[in-house]
């Protein structure tokens, strides 16, 4: 209702500016039919918001502006009262609604943990105070210019009487009283006028004096009172509307920034009710956890100061490679991050989103080595796609999280400890795998296949390689040979050539080091019945 009921208060305060300088002439008895019924639907407006909200709708500040608003109907009903239609310009008061129509505040209310939080806090002392400023400034608004209006058209009666007695205290002539607007006729019920006992041409007899002067002259000083009020309500109500929403929208966007991924507060401000949406789209989930971090902790229990330090300084190198890649940070545990990218919030196909995450994975390995930290310079990845996965808002109707759930998500969270227990930089799914297979910055080994907790079937696993940091990734082409051997179970030929491997590649192959001593356990014994070559993984 704000907006239409708003939209009527401005018409109705331009319609009365309008007649005040005389411009409704003929059409004025049909604008005060009209207005009587526009009073009566601001009267119904705040009937309506009496029965619904009760008593909380009386204890705002809003219900002393819908009150006030209804005050012109006195206006209507005691019609050729003069004083009282100065009442008219109370209507203007309905331009304070706009600081309701903050949208970006009002529509924190759609959410549901929101509102339960409104619900369950009590307004503050200040809150408190504020309000009641607001209604004593209200109030002593309103009494002081409808004061100053009747005061000021009394004065001009006045004047104007004071004026005429003075002209007409001897004998004066018909052309005389006609120049000071007296005739010797008593006017129609609808002019206002005063009447005194004086001598024409030597009788004594009862003339009538029109006050129309006054009328105008009065019309005259409230049209300027009125216009100057509202321009100064409108340029405040500018400035509360515009510039303090800009400041309230930065406040705001630094505040929800942290609490919720930058693209969902972004989102939030200029669409609110999207933060309850859910969607199932395409998304490639990433996991990423800090090697050693146990360890670590133990060793600097005592300062736990430096631990947080450097804990912080690694953090901010692995988020802020994050959102370079612009993947939604969706939460922190503890020392591990979770990202992903999809959904509604960011563009893309579903091979740009797993092209993102596996560029965001290996940007965050390179970042996080050149911080040369002492306690955290490796971070354990695992990323998994998935074409299914239901994003958005969950939780309860106290607390909501915008996040992301699915079989991808499960996945990549095993996946993250298997890429240590694999001696890999990073592990990600075989879809992610084939949605990046054509790019060609992006160099892929095959792991081989794994059995993570929580899933019975196996999965291949894949680890990414930057092509443009210069590494000689010849060794690859041999590991898979190898790989390939191994699965046919010639555990000879696979261990020769995981051998090589390990030393083509600067510095050994850790993979390559794992699969040996399986090698050499097989060759040994031999496969036993049902064996697979899979890697069980443990949590």
């Amino acid at each position: 209702m704000d907006k239409p009921l708003l939209a009527l208060a401005i018409l109705t305060i331009i319609v009365y500016l309008f007649d005040l300088l005389r411009g409704l002439g003929e059409w004025r008895t049909a604008w005060l039919g009209m207005s009587l019924l526009i009073d009566s639907v601001f009267v119904g407006d705040l009937l309506l918001k009496l029965r619904v909200y009760g008593m909380s709708y009386v204890q705002t500040p809003w219900f002393l502006i819908d009150l006030i608003s209804c005050l012109p109907l006195i206006d209507a009903i005691a019609t050729g009262v003069k004083p009282i239609r100065a009442v008219r310009f109370v209507r203007g008061f309905r331009i304070l609604r706009i600081l309701r129509g903050l949208r970006i505040l009002r529509a924190l209310r759609s959410i549901p943990a929101f509102d339960q939080f409104v619900k369950d806090s009590s307004a503050s002392k200040k809150e408190k105070s504020v309000h009641h400023s607001m209604n004593i400034g209200l109030i002593g608004m309103t009494v002081t210019v409808l004061v100053f209006i009747v005061l000021s058209r009394k004065q001009m009666e006045n004047d104007f009487i004071s004026r005429i007695d003075s002209e007409v205290k001897g004998n004066v002539s018909p052309a005389t009283l006609k120049v000071l607007g007296g005739t010797l006729e008593r006017p129609g019920k609808d002019v206002q006028f005063f009447s005194r006992k004086i001598l024409v041409d030597g009788q004594r007899t009862t003339a009538y004096f029109n006050m129309e002067a006054v009328e105008e002259r009065s019309d005259e000083v409230e049209f300027f009172v009125i216009l100057g009020m509202m321009t100064s309500m409108l340029f405040l109500m500018y400035i509360i509307a515009y510039h303090q929403l800009d400041v309230t929208q930065t406040q705001l966007r630094g505040l929800l920034n942290l609490a919720l991924p930058k693209q969902v507060s972004e989102r939030f401000l200029v669409e609110p009710q999207s933060y309850t949406q859910k969607s199932r789209m395409p998304a490639t989930i990433l996991f990423m956890d800090f090697a050693g971090f146990t360890k670590t902790c133990e060793g600097l229990a005592h300062d736990p100061d430096r631990l947080s330090a450097h804990l912080e300084a690694a953090m901010d190198r692995l988020v802020s490679e994050l959102v370079k890649y612009d993947m939604i940070i969706d939460k922190f545990i503890g020392d591990a991050v979770m990202s992903f990218r999809g959904g509604p919030l960011v563009s893309g196909n579903p091979a740009d989103h797993a092209y993102r995450s596996v560029r965001a994975a290996l940007a965050s390995t390179r970042a996080l080595a050149e911080l040369s930290d002492p306690y955290f310079h490796r971070v354990k990845i695992g990323g998994a796609s998935g074409n299914d996965c239901l994003i958005g808002a969950f939780g309860t109707s106290a607390r909501l999280s915008y996040t992301i759930l699915g079989d991808a998500v499960n996945l990549a969270a095993r996946l993250e400890p298997a890429s240590d227990q694999c001696g890999t930089k990073n592990l990600f799914c075989e879809h992610t795998q084939r949605l990046c297979a054509d790019q060609p910055d992006i160099c892929w080994r095959r792991w081989g296949r794994i059995r993570v907790a929580g899933k019975s079937v196996p999965v291949n696993v894949y680890e990414a390689f930057d092509t443009e940091e210069g590494e000689e990734l010849s060794f690859l082409n041999t590991f898979h040979r190898a790989l390939d051997a191994f699965e046919r179970n010639d555990f000879d030929l696979a261990r020769d050539l995981f051998l090589l491997t390990d030393s083509q590649r600067p510095g050994g192959d850790e993979p390559s080091r794992l699969y040996l001593p399986r090698c050499e356990r097989l060759m040994l014994g031999g496969p036993p019945a049902g064996w697979e070559p899979v890697l069980n993984i443990y949590k």
